[in-house]
């Protein structure tokens, strides 16, 4: 859509006063002809705001859920995460606190529920990302012979309310393929819909005829957890495979599983004129943003650590000056991954220039 600009709209009123009239600048016709072309000129430009909006590729906000809706989609709210806990008592033993006790951990609160043998589940009352954290929750009230907690393993990842962005790409991907009686799309729409799920990959005749394979990351972009897998499961495939009772289409076989971790470990020397160890730990965050931003990909490539991209990624952390010497998992090539690549050993030597 074309905007005419001020100054074309100015021109525009300007050319059709007789010609005998004084239309230079200054004049009077010319200023009275002004304020109401920049009104003009501003009208315009709302109007291609809301032509925008309009359109699932340009629009945004409340305008975009709108667009969502007509497709049958709808922005992911934000969810709270759900933690998995370990208690002990002064001694050392298995320890059962009550259930609804609140433990506080990272500034949030947490609610326990199905204690028992020494073990329960903390739900965040904060919805979001930020209560992923794992750590040492301490109780809110008083616990005679309470010893320690500590929060082992994120059973459901907590997730920010959905952007636009993300929401914006649903809405297209629905559009190039859509969903429909049991393809592709079909299911990856509905996995989706599960809190806690990040990445979906759908596998058609997995095992022969009738059969699907549905791979889950966590919103953490990590392997699921068997809870999350489980609700998954439950979704599509309730008591019975093939039943037709959940979501999964009457006849299809469903395996549902987290994909395999394929543990990358990076060694390098870092040239650097600033403080060593500052340098060294945005180093290491430079490495795990590289494979956060692969194992983001995963759902429609297989990932690929790139020797490259490595280099990239360490030369990038700031502080560093060159790069050398750099091995993932032992060798100097790039590391195609069957699977997810996550972090693990992170080896880096700064020296000073």
């Amino acid at each position: 859509m074309k905007i005419p600009t001020y100054e074309e709209l100015k021109e525009r009123c300007l050319s059709k006063v007789p010609a005998e009239l004084d239309r230079r600048e200054g004049s009077l016709i010319d200023t009275a002809v002004a304020p109401v072309c920049a009104e003009l000129a501003a009208a315009y430009l709302t109007l291609k705001s809301y032509y925008d909006l309009l359109f699932p590729d340009s629009s945004e906000g409340e305008y975009l859920d709108k667009i969502a809706a007509q497709y049958g989609l709808k922005r992911g709210e934000a969810t709270p995460a759900v933690l998995k806990a370990v208690f002990k008592s002064q001694k050392g033993e298995a320890f059962v606190p009550p259930d609804g006790m609140r433990f506080s951990l990272n500034g949030l609160f947490y609610l326990l529920s199905g204690s028992a043998g020494g073990e329960g589940v903390l739900t965040c009352e904060t919805a979001g990302e930020e209560g992923n954290r794992l750590g040492e929750p301490l109780p809110c009230d008083y616990l005679s012979d309470f010893g320690s907690a500590e929060a082992v393993e994120v059973l459901t990842p907590g997730e920010d309310r959905e952007g636009d962005e993300p929401l914006r790409e649903r809405v297209l991907e629905l559009l190039k393929y859509p969903a429909f009686g049991g393809n592709v799309s079909d299911y990856k729409e509905k996995v989706r819909t599960v809190p806690g799920v990040g990445g979906v990959r759908v596998t058609p005749v997995v095992l022969g005829g009738g059969t699907v394979g549905v791979q889950v990351l966590g919103s953490d972009l990590m392997p699921a957890s068997e809870t999350l897998l489980e609700a998954v499961r439950t979704l599509l495939i309730p008591e019975y495979q093939g039943d037709g009772l959940g979501l999964a289409p009457i006849g299809h076989t469903v395996y549902v599983e987290a994909p395999e971790e394929v543990v990358i470990d990076v060694q390098a020397e870092l040239l650097s004129g600033s403080d060593a160890a500052e340098v060294k730990e945005l180093a290491e965050e430079a490495v795990k943003e590289y494979l956060r931003g692969l194992r983001a990909q995963w759902e429609d490539n297989e990932p690929v650590v790139r020797y490259s991209g490595m280099i990239a990624a360490l030369s990038g952390a700031e502080g560093v000056v060159d790069v050398s010497g750099l091995t993932i998992n032992g060798g100097s090539g790039n590391v195609e991954c069957d699977g997810v690549p996550v972090e693990g050993s992170i080896s880096l030597t700064v020296k000073a220039m």
